[in-house]
């Protein structure tokens, strides 16, 4: 049946370019290579975070105003640091007060991983077990109750957001 009326042709190409964009499905995840990526984010910052390398840990993380850290232990209470511009300069002191790496913290063991993958934003939960090493400025010792946000920026996957609760010299066997 011919449409006799400009103003329903309009509309009906509007509707068919609508439905058009709705039909078309963006690819599939795929969890499993994406599950390995944000694990290597993890494991890689962790590692440059005890190695005290600066230009590594901060290429693992989102450098802008939305990035935080928030966490707990029995030592110092409760931390809160917003924003890249504050978390970025800390830790860098940080490295620089205590430069001498810390190898062996990297033996963190995590247990309990907990992720949800979505298209540009993952979530992750997990035990983590830490070491004394008597690096007292790096040193998780004990389970850690750990939260991280990640967001995937051309094609990377960044630390936005990581939230800990150390349960001080709570212990788990190696595997």
């Amino acid at each position: 049946m011919p449409v006799k009326n400009p103003l329903n042709l309009l509309l009906l190409c509007v509707l068919s370019a609508c439905n058009a964009n709705v039909s078309q499905t963006e690819p599939a995840i795929d969890y499993a290579k994406e599950e390995a990526a944000i694990m290597a984010v993890i494991e890689g910052e962790s590692k440059a975070f005890w190695d005290k390398d600066f230009t590594a840990f901060s290429g693992y993380w989102l450098q802008d105003s939305s990035a935080r850290i928030m966490g707990w232990w029995p030592d110092g209470g409760v931390t809160v640091n917003e924003g890249w511009e504050m978390i970025g300069p800390k830790i860098k002191q940080m490295m620089e007060d205590n430069p001498t790496p810390n190898p062996s913290a990297a033996r963190a063991l995590r247990k309990n991983i907990n992720i949800r993958i979505f298209k540009d934003v993952a979530w992750l939960t997990f035990d983590q077990y830490g070491f004394n090493t008597g690096d007292n400025a790096f040193d998780m010792d004990g389970r850690s109750r750990e939260t991280r946000v990640m967001e995937k920026h051309n094609g990377q996957w960044k630390i936005a957001y990581v939230g800990w609760l150390l349960e001080k010299g709570v212990r788990e066997k190696e595997e």
